[in-house]
């Protein structure tokens, strides 16, 4: 478990000087490995791709890419950089776990048709071991960067940021294994208890017909057909017994239940930073939290079907998440819904409640949560989900909470920023320029995603405090303060482009990996950074290296690493109580190249997307 400041030192000089590499005149580190292995090597010693296979795609080992110097009016590169570059930091990103508690009741994975995607994942019940995998591949390269500075030393990671959508729904269980996945320990990635411990009275009358009630760490769910009737032509993709589109997927006896088994997370080295996604602040990433959603996630009564609602709008699948509803087809048509073991902890969380999660853990500061600037925090009745602070001396880091927050169904899947956060963050901005700070911006949502022009005072009204510790509705908008006007992306860039002082822009949400100018009409300008998710293809995060070239520019590296699990994944038929948690992270992106709604090659962005030098005219005005 690691504590705020730790780090784990194991002799990096010599592991450097045992197995390092030249590309493109670049000293990179890299640890060899046996084939197959992905731990402690980056895509620039070697990527994993698909084959050809037209019915399921196995993965395998393919070359690296070089790193690709791009200018595009924010830098010009000199030469000779490579031996006068200095590190003045060294961090690594995190994005997009979305941790989904896939037995919760208030799961639509039936709305996964149609326009919509992502409301179910085939692998998803394996995203906790994909991001512990990813977790350890950051610790791999703590101690050594994957850059060297002009003396040929490697930079020690100073510290990781999360750029949201940590957890699925908004879901304390959810929020709770992020932390855990964080800090360490052990993290017990099944949910439901048995109905006599949920202090729900529905559920204690339906207990004898609940499916694993006597064992409810066993998956109850769309990805076991025992559970409900699936039909002819399954829509979902169970393990044990693929058919349907899936008839040519990997059969893994029992590999639902094995995912639910507790594990031991490894946490990362360094001090790890958590911001805001739309997931993590709205049920399914779109709606604000009301009383009837948070009925039916503690209770135990699941839709199954699309018979439930209309699948082709997401306002009708989100429309039937209320009990009446579920107990009505239980009633009439019980082949639509299934009985699940019931969890309190499947409560929403509130903005305040969520930063009081990651502020009870081992790390100091809160996961950044505890720099909220206190008058914020009290203006904003503890709904503030912003904040800065200053990593190392010359550095100003800037978290922005993009979610949101008046819920609207659609349109606040995107990002904005309210009024009073927008002033604070000019505020911020003229603070950081006057101490000659670089500064970088980070957020779940980068400028093209903030579109959703909804004030939070949309939300649904708060009326009085309920049992979870928020109000009846969780998502109600408690800060007092006019969110109007609300911010979009060109306010935003607006903004930065008043204080040069700004280099880059690192956030997710988009699942893919971009790198984008954003070039001055006065000179310089900032690089927008995001990487593609944990949650999707090619489940891929970045290292990024910020040196000074010592000739009036700095240069951004941005090193794209896949996680800890082994390229290639077991082989259809073994039995899944034998797999260890790296394998099960291998069979996890095994099965997001082969989605198809995300697999392969969506995500992986072009070459001038991943392992990047970036160029930036040193802002700094010196002594």
């Amino acid at each position: 478990m690691t504590l705020m400041g730790g780090r784990r030192r194991h002799g990096a000089i010599a592991i450097v000087s045992a197995a390092a590499m030249v590309v493109a005149g670049t000293v990179v580190s890299q640890v060899g490995a046996a084939p197959g292995k992905t731990l402690d090597k980056s895509t620039v010693k070697q990527r994993i791709v698909p084959n050809s296979d037209p019915d399921f795609r196995e993965l395998g080992l393919a070359p690296g890419e070089p790193y690709v110097v791009r200018q595009e009016g924010v830098g010009t590169a000199q030469a000779g950089r490579a031996t006068r570059r200095a590190s003045l930091l060294y961090f690594g990103q995190l994005t997009d776990f979305q941790l989904a508690d896939e037995e919760s009741p208030a799961r639509v994975e039936f709305a996964d048709v149609g326009p919509f995607s992502a409301a179910w994942r085939p692998w998803e019940a394996l995203n906790p071991q994909i991001d512990d995998a990813m977790v350890r591949q950051i610790n791999a390269f703590s101690d050594a960067g994957p850059v060297a500075a002009g003396d040929g030393s490697f930079p020690s990671l100073d510290f990781t940021i999360n750029t949201g959508d940590s957890a699925d729904s908004q879901q304390l269980n959810e929020t709770q294994w992020v932390r855990t996945l964080l800090e360490g320990g052990t993290l017990n990635p099944g949910s439901g208890v048995k109905p006599a411990l949920a202090s729900n009275a529905v559920c204690a009358a339906l207990n004898p017909l609940i499916t694993d009630r006597q064992n409810p760490q066993n998956y109850t769910g769309v990805q076991d057909y025992n559970d409900y009737v699936e039909g002819p032509a399954p829509q979902f993709y169970d393990p044990t017994t693929p058919r349907g589109a899936f008839g040519a997927w990997p059969k893994y006896q029992g590999l639902m239940n094995r995912a639910q088994q507790p594990f031991n997370a490894a946490g990362l080295d360094a001090p790890s930073y958590v911001t805001f996604g739309n997931h993590d602040g709205l049920v399914q990433g779109n709606a604000a939290a009301n009383v009837a959603y948070e009925t039916v996630a503690t209770g135990c009564v699941k839709p199954m079907s699309p018979a439930v609602a209309d699948p082709g709008t997401l306002q009708s699948a989100l429309g039937a998440l209320n009990q009446t509803t579920l107990l009505g087809f239980l009633q009439t048509d019980p082949a639509n819904v299934a009985l699940v073991p019931p969890d309190p902890k499947r409560q929403y969380v509130s903005k305040k409640q969520y930063k009081n999660v990651f502020k009870a853990g081992s790390q100091s500061d809160g996961h950044g949560f505890g720099y909220v600037d206190p008058a914020q925090e009290a203006a904003s009745n503890g709904a503030a989900g912003y904040y800065d602070w200053s990593p190392k001396p010359g550095f100003r880091f800037i978290a922005l909470d993009t979610v949101s927050e008046g819920g609207i169904i659609g349109p606040s899947a995107d990002g904005n920023v309210d009024d009073p956060q927008f002033r604070w963050l000019k505020a911020t901005l003229d603070e950081a320029e006057a101490n000659d700070e670089l500064v970088v911006v980070f957020s779940h949502h980068a400028i093209p995603s903030l579109t959703a022009d909804i004030p939070d005072e949309a939300a649904p009204p708060c009326t009085v405090a309920d049992g979870h510790g928020h109000d009846l509705n969780p998502g109600c908008d408690v800060d007092p303060r006019n969110s109007s006007p609300i911010h979009l992306g060109a306010d935003l860039e607006q903004l930065l482009f008043q204080h040069p002082h700004v280099i880059a822009w690192v956030a997710g949400h988009s699942h893919v990996n971009a790198v984008e100018p954003h070039a001055n009409p006065a000179g310089g300008g900032f690089w927008s950074i995001r990487v593609a998710a944990e949650a999707d293809w090619p489940q891929q995060t970045r290292l990024l290296q910020v040196f000074d070239n010592e000739d009036g520019t700095l240069s951004i590296f941005g090193t794209i690493v896949d996680h800890a699990g082994e390229a290639t994944a077991p082989p259809s038929g073994t039995a899944a109580g034998s797999l260890t948690e790296q394998q099960l992270a291998s069979i996890g992106r095994t099965l997001s190249a082969n989605d198809t709604q995300n697999g392969a090659p969506n995500g992986e962005g072009e070459a001038d997307d991943r392992n990047v030098e970036l160029l930036v005219d040193d802002p700094r005005t010196g002594p």
